[in-house]
């Protein structure tokens, strides 16, 4: 279907605004005003997600219109606070974490504000990066010298494979399995090699099973095409995985994954989905298995920037496409129909309109 991107003569800063379901308009706002405890920055680059797609048409828990998004991006420091006195300078390019936590609930409380009853997050609950210029708190501010914008912007989901691994408690003697290998289960995947970990990837898409490969995946199998549980078998010497990320939110994978997982094992669910899930009880006594889920990420943030800079061609591979801001609504459509076709479509506000 054609989603048009309705733009007015550009004056000021621009700003892409997600109207209604599959609508975006190119819109002058006015200047961000910035908060005592704020930063301003010149935004760069925004990266596309699967959420961000929900979001654009309509059917994520979290759509509202209207809305501006962009949760994953990098940009240069315009100003700072004046009692400022982190790692950041002015003119400087930044990673920024795009969670506002609230401090006080349960969750807070307890170290775990990645899991905050009351999360707001920039792109989704506050507006987001998919503008010229955005105030943030500034002590979600993370240093990205020497890195592109576009890595910059990507240290958002390697925060969120890096909270995987936290989960999974992983360490280089693990065999791991990763269901999923768009962008999260790609990032996961950087994620446990840095680890020392040995992986196995297993998605329907050849060319993100080739992806996996060329980043140093053991093994890639293709679940329409093989047998998993036979593959993940042989190369686990029949022991099953000690370790699986299941990053695709289907029911049925999940299901699979508690049953090959090694008796011990540990199954990291990071997929999103609101079905219910039918497993036998015993399976969790009999092997005393850990399930655990993840979120967001909690002090992962700047772990994931160094992540970034230490496999920095490896998490360049990720991305597949680049547009400006102008071709966004072609941007949200690619990332939505086109699956085979991309990985990481990143969304560049000073590359201009073709």
């Amino acid at each position: 279907m054609d989603h048009p991107v309705r733009q007015e003569v550009m004056q000021g800063m621009r700003q892409l605004v997600t109207v209604a379901p599959g609508v975006v308009e190119l819109r002058v706002a006015p200047e961000p005003s910035v908060g005592p405890d704020e930063a301003l920055i010149a935004v760069e680059a925004v990266g596309i997600c699967g959420s961000d797609v929900h979001l654009y048409l309509g059917d994520h828990p979290y759509s509202h219109f209207p809305n501006v998004q962009g949760h994953e991006f990098s940009g240069r420091v315009l100003s700072l606070p004046d009692d400022y006195s982190g790692p950041v300078s002015v003119g400087e390019r930044v990673a920024v974490e795009p969670l506002l936590m609230c401090g006080t609930c349960l969750p807070c409380r307890r170290g775990r504000g990645n899991c905050c009853l009351r999360m707001r997050t920039y792109g989704t609950q506050i507006p987001g990066a998919l503008s010229e210029r955005l105030a943030v708190k500034a002590s979600l501010l993370f240093a990205a010298d020497g890195l592109t914008s576009e890595l910059a912007a990507l240290a958002e989901p390697m925060s969120i494979a890096l909270q995987a691994i936290a989960r999974s408690r992983l360490d280089g003697t693990d065999s791991v399995v990763v269901y999923g290998a768009g962008p999260i289960g790609q990032a996961i995947l950087i994620a446990s090699i840095d680890v020392g970990a040995r992986v196995l990837v297993v998605d329907r898409l050849a060319s993100r099973l080739e992806l996996a490969r060329i980043l140093g995946a053991d093994r890639a199998v293709d679940s329409d095409a093989q047998d998993v549980r036979a593959e993940v078998a042989a190369w686990t010497a029949d022991d099953g995985p000690t370790v699986v990320f299941e990053a695709t939110g289907v029911p049925a994978v999940l299901e699979e994954a508690i049953d090959m997982v090694a008796s011990s094992g540990t199954v990291v669910v990071v997929g999103l989905s609101r079905q219910k899930v039918a497993i036998p009880m015993v399976d969790f006594t009999r092997k005393e298995l850990t399930v655990a889920g993840s979120r967001n990420n909690m002090g992962q943030f700047g772990r994931a920037v160094e992540l970034v800079r230490r496999r920095s061609d490896d998490v360049a591979k990720l991305v597949s496409h680049r547009f400006p801001l102008e071709r966004a609504p072609e941007a949200f459509e690619l990332a939505h129909n086109a699956p085979a076709k991309t990985e990481k479509v990143i969304i560049e506000l000073g590359l201009p309109a073709e």
